[in-house]
């Protein structure tokens, strides 16, 4: 017969236990244990004996225990009251929460949650899995095994097979969530000896101080290559990750980020990178870099933010071929550090901001040191129509070989918008704008300047729907948007003004500007929810200048104007002076067509062309393609095409998921006119449930002060809770 409820069990113990304790003369003293043993089990079994002689109660047959929020499963459990312990044997299991041991017999003190457990097999959260002659439950997170082993593999492999991996020690401790610290420590993968070490400190849990999985590489300039991750918690808010890298050809490296969360709204990281290069050539041995990146929120309207860079020299990001496509293809080095205010009446920033440009064949920087931008947005004036609005700013520049000067700009306008019809909207404005500098470029030049600008802007919209229009679709929106306008600004000389950026030299305009804007908006139910956006759209644009002619223009002014700019065109280019150049102003700018169609929603398709209708030619183009597949396979094109800067290139970005194992990532820059690809590079990454190893393969064509150069990098992860800690 089984007994079930614990009330039973309760009761039998009781009538058994009384006569055994009259016949020893001590009835009060087992009664009380019996009452401690009933506050602490739930017992389930089917059948329950009491022994006298040996003063145990004997739970058999398909028992089950409840202590708490702990389970204990066995073919027979004897407890003793003296020292509230358990014994179970044959088929023992016990559980509590995700952890749980197994084995042939276990000895348990219910009351310290501790025990001994003999051929024992475990489990513990988050999915470690050990093994040992003897198991030793220490506490309530620490377990002690002897001739043991322990692996991460067990939560997606069977127990039939040889693990992945796994580590076998002849005496082992495991702190949950902490270490596994072991002596005589072997390393195997599918049950073939790898790795012998006579001590081990293995970290588990998502951030625990610990040596990480060597990565390895061979490149054809660096030769063969190690590094050595170690990962710091130095807090719950601070850790720190340094990797020591050597290899063969070019030497010792030392990298190293710090990681910190001062609060909820402020967080930042602090790295850096020392090498002792063998291979520097005309640079020094001793090179590195560093990087200082920091976000705060100081109050609900203010904020502080900064992004430092250091390099040794310039061309260290560019020589080492294991650093990023970012890295190796940065033009700039710019270091910025800014407060801002924003409110709904105006935006203040002050900011300073150091630049130096790696591109050119000589060191020029320049500084921003400090510079405080106020601009108050539109609203209306004096409660009248009107709407006025204005940027100021104060800054201090300094470049490379030039003296400081100091700039003030100031820009209000007033907007004065007005409805001509139901489908015509009008805007007239008219802004002012002085500009003063501490010094001049030019000896006895003008250290000011003074515009007064004029535009006026017509704009239209109209709209129409299309209520299921087929193809899936519940709804098309057909929209066009035309719109013309004026611009007038007065030609000024600005040669004897120094040319720090956009606002040292103002173009003079008198230009008619027209776009027609076309989109097709879509309405379409995936999944269950309704999903609106762009469908398609297609836009034409082209200026006039009413008024061309032969001018003298700042370089900066000149390069930045790219093919899709319509604000102004010039041609015949030549460089009479430093920093600036004679340039012809065309009549008519490129007409530019820029356009997006999404016939599906796994293909997108963009571009833009300018075309100079003069010439006639083509002046640029852009476009690309982005296709994804099944979620599993994402290709990205990209085409640029400038004529007047020879460049003519493909970017190609290709993620394709094989399997749940296995992916493939890979990168290339392929430049048309040389038939030149000057990158490629592919990731192969193989992931099981408890490890994975990633190939990175890099081949980079010969460039001005560069070498071409191969290489090969192998990572190996063992896909424990440590892999949370890999950088």
């Amino acid at each position: 017969m089984r007994v079930v409820p614990a009330i039973c069990f309760a009761l039998f113990l009781g009538l058994g236990l009384a006569m055994a304790c009259e016949a020893a003369g001590d009835l009060t003293r087992d009664l009380e244990r019996l009452n401690r043993l009933r506050e602490a089990v739930n017992v389930d079994a089917d059948r329950i004996d009491y022994d006298e002689t040996e003063r145990k109660v004997v739970a058999s047959g398909k028992v089950r225990i409840v202590l708490g929020n702990r389970l204990l499963f066995a073919d027979e459990v004897s407890a003793d009251l003296d020292d509230q312990i358990f014994v179970a044997t044959g088929h023992v299991i016990l559980m509590e929460g995700f952890n749980r041991l197994e084995g042939d017999r276990i000895e348990y003190n219910y009351r310290t949650n501790q025990g001994i457990i003999s051929n024992g097999r475990g489990t513990i959260d988050p999915g470690i899995s050990f093994s040992g002659v003897e198991i030793r439950r220490e506490g309530e997170r620490q377990y002690s095994l002897k001739d043991g082993s322990f692996t991460s593999c067990r939560a997606c492999e069977s127990e039939s097979s040889a693990p992945d991996w796994e580590f076998r020690a002849g005496e082992a401790t495991i702190y949950q969530d902490e270490w596994i610290a072991s002596r005589d420590t072997s390393f195997w993968i599918k049950g073939i000896p790898a790795m012998y070490s006579p001590v081990l400190a293995l970290p588990i849990g998502p951030r625990r101080t610990g040596f990480l999985i060597p990565r390895f590489s061979y490149g054809g300039r660096d030769g063969f290559g190690v590094k050595e991750p170690f990962f710091w918690a130095i807090s719950p808010s601070q850790d720190a990750t340094f990797i020591p890298t050597y290899r063969t050809k070019r030497g010792f490296e030392l990298d190293g980020e710090y990681r910190y969360v001062l609060d909820e709204n402020s967080r930042g990281t602090l790295g850096g990178r020392y090498y002792h290069d063998l291979l520097s050539g005309n640079q020094p041995a001793n090179r590195g870099d560093g990087q200082w990146t920091h976000d705060q929120v100081l109050s609900p309207t203010w904020t502080f933010k900064a992004n430092a860079q250091y390099q040794s020299d310039r061309s260290v990001n560019r020589d080492f071929i294991d650093n990023s496509a970012v890295e190796r293809t940065q033009a700039v080095l710019d270091s910025v550090a800014f407060v801002s205010q924003s409110t709904p009446d105006y935006l203040f920033l002050g900011l300073i901001e150091t630049a130096e440009d790696l591109s050119g064949p000589a060191t020029n920087w320049a500084t921003r040191l400090p510079e405080a931008r106020f601009q108050w947005l539109p609203a209306p004036l004096f409660g009248l129509p009107l709407l006025a609005e204005g940027n100021t700013s104060a800054v201090f520049f300094t470049q490379s070989h030039t003296t400081g000067t100091g700039r003030f700009d100031l820009y209000p306008a007033l907007h004065l918008p007005f409805e001509l019809s139901r489908w015509l909207r009008a805007e007239t404005s008219v802004a002012l704008r002085e500009t003063a500098y501490t010094s001049a470029e030019q000896p006895g030049g003008n250290t000011n300047r003074f515009l007064a600008e004029a535009w006026q802007q017509f704009e239209s919209r109209f709209a129409r729907r299309f209520d299921q229009p087929g193809f899936g679709f519940q709804r098309l929106t057909h929209v066009v948007e035309p719109s013309v306008g004026y611009l007038y600004t007065p030609w000024v000389g600005q040669q004897s003004l120094p040319q720090f950026d956009g606002a040292d030299f103002i173009s003079g305009q008198n230009r008619v500007t027209y776009r027609l804007a076309n989109r097709l908006m879509a309405r379409r139910e995936e999944g269950g929810e309704v999903r609106n956006y762009e469908l398609a759209s297609l836009s034409i644009a082209q200026s006039v200048n009413l008024q061309p002619q032969t001018r003298q223009f700042s370089n900066i002014y000149l390069e930045a104007l790219t093919p899709e700019r319509v604000d102004q065109a010039v041609t015949d280019v030549r460089s009479p002076t430093k920093g600036w150049s004679e340039a012809r102003e065309r009549r008519l700018s490129n007409l530019v067509f820029q356009g997006s169609l999404s016939p599906l929603p796994s293909l997108s398709l963009y571009g833009a062309v300018a075309l100079d209708v003069e010439q006639p030619d083509t002046e640029g183009v852009n476009s690309g393609v982005v296709v994804r597949l099944l979620d599993s396979l994402t290709l990205d094109v990209g085409q640029t095409y400038v004529r007047s800067l020879s460049t003519d290139g493909l970017v190609g970005k290709l993620l394709w998921r094989v399997n749940q194992a296995l992916s493939i990532d890979w990168l290339t820059r392929y430049d048309i006119r040389s038939n030149t690809f000057w990158e490629n590079t592919v990731h192969l990454r193989f992931s099981t449930c408890c490890w994975g190893v990633t190939l990175k393969f890099t081949n980079l064509a010969s460039a001005v002060g560069v070498p071409g150069q191969s290489s090969v990098q192998a990572t190996f992860d063992l896909k424990s809770p440590t892999a949370a800690t890999a950088r």
